[in-house]
């Protein structure tokens, strides 16, 4: 059995839990590497006795719609479905500026939300720009050991009122979770209304809304579009009031200061104030643990890696900041406290009683 062979059953019947006679739908796209792999979990879905159909569109970036037509089979709500897009999915026309309204009494800006999170009729796992050997290496992962970690990590975010983030380079950053919960990304995605990155392996919350105060030093990946980079000099991004006032530093810094304003260029096109200012608002935290990635230049990867935390820059996760924008970017060898007590040290976990801590490759 190949490598990657055995990483798409792994996601289709350990990750999803896909059933005999479920709806599969995977969206894809022919450019970059994301069509074997969409191919290993269309056959993958058919030997678990699915109804499998692979959607492929041109290549989206975060600024372009997705095709009608994929669109509209989202709309039909498959039991599972796959994004495997080389870049983006697309934005939804009617989303942003009409919008959708879930039972759960939320505005979703996309379809695919609504029918997941919203009505939570789907579950569904995205790999937007994964290659072929990331899925082979990250996927087959201990999963029972990453559950059990990012449990314990938002058991501590969900009981925290704030956080504290400092690392080698200078970060120096306090915001509030007062009210927020703790999210993961664990590979568990088996029942309606759940989703997650593949390859997976993270903990993640919203800062409250306007609570972000201090300094981010990005010194890992930078999440710029249409590429990641790893800055040659640290880009240093000053919050005060829980917005960005300042991007500091060399080229990259120059780069990711155009991606924020393009963000509030098309919200401001779009006559949307919320999503224009919320381009500089601090979107999320992101502790990553999985412990086979590796900083690639691939955000899908290097955002799960082991000792590292991600700040993402525009919308959060919340659904209650609304930006056009969401710029993950890497901290490195962080140390994490919540409410004064530390939870990482110069990237090392120090949660006592963690019999479990690194997530593994299966052999």
């Amino acid at each position: 059995m190949s490598a990657l062979k055995r990483a798409a059953g792994i996601a289709v019947n350990d990750v999803l839990g896909v059933q005999p006679g479920e709806e599969v739908l995977i969206v894809t796209n022919f450019e970059g590497d994301v069509l074997p792999i969409a191919r290993a979990v269309y056959e993958a879905s058919l030997e678990a006795q699915a109804k499998a159909v692979i959607a492929i569109q041109p290549r989206k970036s975060q600024y372009d719609y997705a095709e009608r037509l994929v669109l509209e089979a989202i709309k039909a709500a498959p039991d599972v479905i796959v994004a495997l897009s080389d870049h983006k999915i697309g934005k939804d026309p009617y989303g942003l500026q009409v919008g959708y309204v879930g039972r759960d009494g939320k505005r979703h800006n996309h379809i695919y939300d609504l029918v997941l999170e919203g009505d939570k009729r789907c579950r569904s796992f995205w790999s937007p720009g994964a290659n072929v050997p990331m899925f082979e290496r990250c996927v087959a992962v201990d999963y029972e050991a990453m559950r059990s970690l990012a449990a314990r990590l938002k058991a501590i975010l969900d009981d925290g009122k704030e956080v504290h983030v400092t690392s080698p380079a200078g970060t120096d950053m306090r915001f509030s979770i007062e009210g927020r919960k703790g999210q993961v990304d664990d590979g568990n995605f088996r029942r309606p209304g759940t989703g997650g990155n593949l390859p997976c392996g993270e903990t993640y919350i919203s800062p409250k809304n306007r609570s972000a105060e201090g300094v981010i030093v990005f010194d890992g990946t930078l999440d710029l579009v249409p590429e990641a980079v790893i800055p040659k000099t640290p880009v240093k991004v000053v919050y005060k009031g829980g917005f960005i006032t300042d991007v500091l530093g060399g080229e990259e810094a120059k780069m990711l200061l155009q991606v924020i304003e393009k963000g509030e260029s098309m919200a401001r096109e779009l006559g949307k104030k919320e999503e224009e200012r919320n381009a500089r608002a601090l979107g999320e935290l992101g502790i990553g643990i999985n412990y086979s990635a590796k900083m690639t230049c691939n955000m899908l990867e290097d955002e799960k890696v082991g000792r590292t935390v991600h700040f993402a820059i525009g919308m959060n996760l919340d659904n209650d900041a609304h930006a056009l924008i969401h710029q993950d970017c890497l901290v490195l060898n962080p140390s994490v406290y919540v409410d004064g007590k530390q939870i990482m040290r110069d990237g090392d976990m120090v949660i006592k009683d963690n019999p479990k801590e690194s997530p593994l490759k299966l052999n």
